[in-house]
């Protein structure tokens, strides 16, 4: 199988496309500065150096917000080719935007700090006179903890506001949720948290980012914490992603999702090889993807798991906080859903899960 790795060549993408050599039999990392995407009549094609990009099994695109057209854009393209990627055109556009991803969070049932967006710098100003301080001022895109201000009167917000318009910059409102500038990162891969971190910025500062100065601290997720990352990120489409979430009176507030998260911060702080897990989950999705694309239903998946039957497999139980999780591919087999109504039937070495059926 053949793997593409499409970014800003950084370190991240360095880690994964290494580990990735374990588990694809050719992997190559593509410049996104490099790619060009034409469109006509009856033509539409991605050129790399050039050159129409060649045939990949796997299509991992990463970068910042600079290029979130261009990401669309291949997206699309490679998206009829047979090619399993972890997002969908639309996540670039919604992930890579503050107050769309807060919009689409929202939809899915997923709480975020109260956030306001305002059409001009005026109706922004006339909002100041309706919220709480202290406040967080954003620009819509950003990463890395750029763009985010903190204003704790009506005066200094207004400053804020009169230089973010002399540089045409819009802006988002947001309630400010005192954390003692401390959040959690998790990152996000299928309908798991591979790893996660706490982080605590510098002293005197509202950002905790590592790339602000702030330290990570391995930290165990909870269900609902876990469960919540999972939901944002199917929220945005995204298979793998980081996932900022707030931890305060509130309850657990996502704040941001990042479909293109540093690694090397939360990878010193767990000692998890967090590059190892991105690229194994590629490459299980990569085979999963072929399989379900060609009609050859789970042979690959099950490579490597001995069943008794197509309704069994041999596994360890893993049970966390005296909860027993089941393998994904049980979950999957089993039918139900999240919230559905069930029975549980427990004895010594058995446990039973059956839908309550109201007669």
């Amino acid at each position: 199988m053949r793997l593409a790795i499409i970014s800003l060549g950084g370190t991240s993408s360095e880690l994964i496309g290494k580990e990735a050599k374990d588990f694809f039999d050719h992997v190559e990392l593509l410049d996104i500065r490099k790619i060009e995407v034409t469109a006509g009549f009856k033509e539409l094609e991605a050129l790399y150096e050039k050159k129409p990009i060649k045939d990949y099994d796997c299509v991992y695109i990463r970068g910042s917000f600079n290029y979130s057209l261009l990401q669309r854009s291949l997206t699309f393209i490679l998206q009829n080719k047979n090619v399993y990627m972890p997002f969908q055109p639309d996540s670039f556009t919604i992930a890579h935007d503050k107050f769309l991803t807060s919009l689409a969070l929202q939809k899915a049932g997923v709480k975020v700090p109260k956030t306001y967006l305002a059409a001009t710098m005026k109706a922004a100003k006339k909002l100041l006179e309706e919220v709480h301080f202290p406040i967080i001022m954003k620009v819509p895109s950003g990463s890395q903890g750029k763009g985010v201000m903190s204003a704790d009167s009506l005066a200094s917000a207004r400053s804020m506001l009169d230089t973010l318009e002399s540089l045409r910059q819009p802006v988002i409102l947001q309630e400010y949720i005192e954390t003692d500038a401390t959040d959690i990162r998790a990152i996000v891969a299928g309908k798991k948290v591979v790893a996660s971190m706490k982080r605590k910025g510098r002293a005197g500062e509202i950002r905790s980012n590592i790339h602000q100065g702030g330290v990570g601290i391995a930290y165990e997720l909870d269900y609902d914490a876990e469960n919540i990352a999972v939901k944002a990120a199917k929220a945005v489409n995204a298979d793998i992603c980081g996932v900022d979430i707030l931890e305060g009176v509130k309850g657990n507030l996502v704040l941001e999702v990042n479909l293109s998260p540093g690694l090397r911060g939360i990878m010193n702080a767990t000692k998890k090889n967090v590059a190892k897990s991105i690229a194994e989950f590629l490459h299980n999705q990569t085979i999963e993807f072929k399989s379900r694309e060609n009609n050859k239903g789970y042979e690959e998946i099950m490579k490597g798991i001995k069943a008794k039957s197509d309704k069994e497999i041999l596994t360890n139980l893993e049970i966390k906080a005296g909860k027993i999780r089941l393998p994904e591919l049980m979950t999957k087999m089993s039918g139900f859903e999240e919230g559905e109504e069930v029975v549980l039937v427990a004895e010594n070495g058995k446990i039973e899960v059956k839908k309550h059926d109201i007669k």
